[in-house]
């Protein structure tokens, strides 16, 4: 027989702790007893209490029993969120130097020549630039020479130098450039023409692979010992295409339109391959073609039309 005083104490702290047990004993009377049924016989019926400990209770006080599986407890599973990746930008390449007007040189250096018991022939052409560049500012000058003969015969003697200012504006492709050329030719009615131009240029496309300026200005020229002065427009094209690490194509154009008698003009136009041949690219593989055209030359008092093919190596310091 169980004590009704205890009874009452072990119903309340039951009470309070029903949540925690999986079996329960039903006592008579309506007492409630939870707890881990342990061991069971005839006579009586061993729980275990979480407060109380180990009870063995009466088959004759018992009402009732029942017996649940202990349940594991749920626990909550929270949704699985993606953390937040950080996104880091590309890594931007820094930005190219600033050009700080130091000057940089070309040599280039090309000959051809075959001789055997009948003929001889030898021609060379030899070219040189010097160039500066600053933020507000660009400095080219070019010059050319092409020396011919055959069976000792001078067949040509060409000099083409050409100084270019060009005056930039930042934050815009637009620039201004003044232009002055001198040209001697012993095989030209004029043998020498100095002229000079200005006006405006545009840079329509920048950067690589691709390059492209426009020239557009108006000057004059003069040739002696002639005599003659010939007001005329500029029209330029400068076009670099950078094929890869080591090579590019370049095409310059260039026309002299004649301001006193339209339809008459004259160019130069060039293309020229380079490769480079050290990883400094300071020495390089060349070959080109200039083709000079002149409408003002009669048949019979010049050649209207100069090409010239040449190939050679180029030092660039």
């Amino acid at each position: 027989m169980i004590n009704p005083i205890i009874l009452t104490t072990v119903s309340t702290i039951l009470l309070a702790h029903a949540v925690s047990f999986a079996d329960s004993i039903t006592l008579i009377g309506g007492d409630v007893l939870r707890g881990t049924i342990v061991t069971e016989s005839d006579k009586s019926v061993t729980i275990d209490h979480g407060a109380l400990g180990r009870i063995e209770v009466a088959r004759d006080q018992i009402a009732s029993i029942e017996m649940t599986p202990i349940a594991k407890p749920v626990v909550p599973v929270e949704p699985i969120v993606a953390k937040p990746t950080a996104i880091l930008p590309a890594p931007v390449p820094p930005p190219p130097a600033a050009p700080d007007g130091s000057w940089k040189f070309m040599l280039s250096l090309g000959m051809s020549g075959s001789k055997n018991d009948q003929t001889s022939n030898w021609d060379m052409r030899a070219a040189g630039e010097a160039m500066r560049e600053s933020e507000s500012d660009r400095t080219t000058i070019s010059s050319e020479f092409y020396y011919k003969t055959s069976d000792g015969v001078e067949t040509d003697n060409n000099v083409l130098v050409r100084g270019l200012e060009e005056f930039l504006f930042k934050g815009s492709r637009w620039e201004a450039f003044v232009q002055g050329t001198y040209q001697n030719d012993n095989f030209q009615e004029w043998e020498q023409r100095i002229g000079g131009y200005a006006g405006p240029g545009y840079r329509l496309i920048e950067g690589e692979p691709l390059a492209l300026k426009l020239r557009g200005g108006v000057g004059a020229s003069y040739e002696f010992p002639t005599s003659t002065w010939t007001p005329e427009l500029l029209l330029g094209e400068d076009l670099v295409w950078t094929l890869d690490t080591r090579s590019l194509l370049k095409h310059g154009l260039e026309i002299y339109p004649d301001l006193n008698q339209l339809g008459e003009y004259r160019f130069i136009a060039r293309v020229d391959y380079e490769i480079a041949l050290t990883e400094k690219n300071d020495l390089k593989a060349t070959v080109g073609v200039r083709d000079e055209f002149d409408s003002y030359l009669d048949p019979d008092g010049g050649t209207s039309n100069d090409i010239k093919i040449y190939a050679g190596l180029k030092y660039v310091f």
